[in-house]
């Protein structure tokens, strides 16, 4: 039986492929990956939209091995869905899946800040936190999401490696995807969302300076959970330009 190929009124994939830079020096594959999740991250991939191999290859001017193999990490995230006969397509934004990110989310991190609070990190650390911390503070005053996005991702992978357990986080970046979603398409739902974010991660170093291991894993808990309510708001708003 051919293949049918999947198509999403206006969208343009080389368009959405523009900025996918590859260096042909360094592993394609990776790369590959890296470029879609980001841009579904975005939703400059949006849900539905087609992503047929020959097409991202052609794109990127690449064959397509390393593509296939970058769709099937991001179809092990839940980020892709692949049907036979019909190929992939950016998966919708899927609330067990975040909720599956947060309890694992609640769980790691929680126990990070634990760690932290039990044996405190070296001074060398504490520079490093504060650069992120204004980078975050900066990107607020210029209203710039994807800025404090890439320096809170720093933020919390930073904590991990204070602690001791970097691998802890990149096991979070592993399940968050459905989760950074949201957090990006929520902001014009709630402006003040970074805003909120930057005082939360105050509030969890806070509790971590004064070694008060159980308050720092409750504002961790507190601020992981808060995208629940963002996707609740995302999902009332397409409930109700449907109705």
């Amino acid at each position: 039986m051919p293949r049918v190929k999947r198509t999403l009124p206006g969208f343009d994939l080389r368009e959405a492929l523009r900025d996918v830079a590859v260096d042909r020096a360094q592993a394609i594959g990776p790369q590959i990956y890296e470029g879609l999740r980001r841009l579904i991250i975005r939703s400059r991939l949006p849900s539905g939209a087609p992503l047929h191999e020959s097409d991202i290859a052609s794109a990127c001017n690449i064959s397509r091995t390393p593509v296939r193999a970058a769709l099937h990490q991001l179809a092990l995230e839940g980020l892709v869905t692949t049907w036979p006969q019909v190929g992939s397509v950016v998966a919708s934004i899927d609330r067990a899946e975040i909720e599956a990110g947060v309890v694992i989310r609640r769980a790691l991190e929680g126990e990070v800040v634990r760690l932290l609070c039990a044996a405190p990190p070296a001074a060398p650390f504490w520079p490093r936190i504060e650069a992120l911390l204004e980078a975050q503070r900066a990107a607020v005053e210029r209203g710039d999401d994807y800025a404090f996005f890439a320096a809170d991702e720093q933020f919390h992978a930073a904590l991990a490696e204070m602690a001791g357990v970097p691998a802890a986080w990149r096991l979070v970046h592993s399940v968050k995807a459905h989760i950074d979603r949201v957090r990006l398409l929520a902001t014009r739902l709630q402006p003040r969302r970074y805003q909120d974010a930057y005082e939360e991660h105050l509030a969890i170093l806070a509790a971590v300076r004064r070694g008060q291991a159980e308050e720092a894993a409750r504002e961790m808990t507190r601020h992981v959970e808060a995208v629940l309510n963002s996707f609740d708001l995302l999902a009332a708003a397409r409930a109700a330009t449907q109705a």
